[in-house]
C-alpha cells in the first residue's frame, strides 16, 4: 500500500454521517473508489459495446420500427383472445 495525504473539505453533517456509519476509514474509502472505477469501467464498455452494435447493422427506420410496434401489438391481441 501507498500512503496518501489528501484533504477534503466536507459538509460536518456528512462527515458525521461517515464517520458514525463507519466509512471513513482507509479501508472503506479505497473501497468506495476501487467501486467507483469498476462503474465507470462498466459504462465505458457499454458505450463501447453499443458502438460495436450499431455498427453491425444499419438502424431501423421509422416504417421498420411501426411494423415491429404493430406486430407486437397484434401477438399480444392474439393471445388474449386464446
Amino acid at each position: 500500500m501507498v500512503a496518501v495525504d489528501i484533504t477534503l473539505k466536507l459538509p460536518e453533517e456528512l462527515v458525521n454521517q461517515a464517520q458514525a456509519a463507519g466509512i471513513l476509514t482507509d479501508e472503506r474509502v479505497a473501497e468506495l473508489l476501487t467501486a467507483e472505477l469498476e462503474r465507470k469501467n462498466q459504462v465505458r464498455e457499454l458505450f463501447d459495446d453499443i458502438d460495436k452494435l450499431h455498427k453491425l447493422q444499419p438502424p431501423f427506420t421509422q416504417a421498420e420500427i411501426d411494423a415491429e410496434i404493430r406486430a407486437h401489438k397484434e401477438e399480444k391481441a392474439a393471445k388474449r383472445r386464446d
